[in-house]
């Protein structure tokens, strides 16, 4: 759900201008246009078809929150280099540190994880540029990046960068044994209020089976409302 992070998440979009390929530089302007947003969407996630779920997300410089429906919400704390994943427990917006044992666990029965939230894959270290490729139209980098510990449900990800935006358009999450588990497709974007960027308008969640697709969560959101100095994702 940016990244979808964000979840990813809920990655906000912003040009990209270097001059030569460097792929820690484009995985560091993803997470660095996230972290500057400040931005309030609604929305919803629906998987294979089923009920929709709402969704709401809150962004204020490095501050992150999502709220599913009634049933639970999340607040993620962005730098530059982490992203820490917090559940919300009361209406005073106390929070307490989420399990990484729970990292890999599906959000409400989609297609989503816990992991997918932070888009915490971005901050892997030594990101490997592998070229340029088509994706669903749009000319893009390809960017590797290899889990450096044991925990978390992946091993390998690729991001395919927007030459354009800057920002990914897709992303494809292996195990440690190389096997495909999901992938994340940005299918339309939108603009941000006075003109201050893009951010995803809808994207849709692949769960793979080898190079099946098993099932299948969009989110989607409305155009977005410009953020009060003090909204509620502070």
């Amino acid at each position: 759900m940016k990244t979808v992070a964000a979840l990813l998440f809920a990655a906000a979009v912003a040009p990209l201008h270097a001059q030569q390929p460097d792929a820690a530089a484009m995985v560091r302007s993803i997470r660095l246009s996230a972290t500057l947003q400040q931005m309030d969407l609604t929305g919803s996630v629906e998987k294979d078809g089923g009920p929709k779920m709402g969704l709401n997300l809150f962004v204020r410089q490095g501050n992150m929150q999502f709220q599913l429906g009634d049933k639970e919400r999340f607040h993620i704390r962005m730098g530059d280099e982490k992203a820490e994943l917090l559940n919300v427990i009361d209406d005073k917006g106390t929070t307490r540190p989420f399990p990484s044992s729970k990292l890999s666990q599906p959000i409400a029965g989609t297609d989503v994880s816990y992991e997918d939230l932070t888009l915490r894959f971005l901050y892997w270290p030594n990101a490997k540029f592998e070229g340029e490729e088509k994706v669903n139209g749009e000319q893009c980098y390809k960017v590797r990046l290899n889990n450096p510990g044991g925990d978390g449900a992946y091993g390998v990800v690729y991001v395919w960068v927007h030459k354009k935006y800057g920002a990914f358009w897709q992303i494809r999450a292996h195990d440690r044994k190389g096997v495909p588990l999901k992938e994340f497709q940005v299918n339309a974007v939108m603009k941000l209020p006075d003109d201050k960027g893009y951010t995803i308008k809808e994207m849709r969640v692949n769960a793979l089976q080898g190079e099946r697709v098993k099932s299948i969560t969009y989110l989607r959101f409305e155009k977005p409302a410009a953020a009060g100095p003090k909204g509620r994702g502070r």
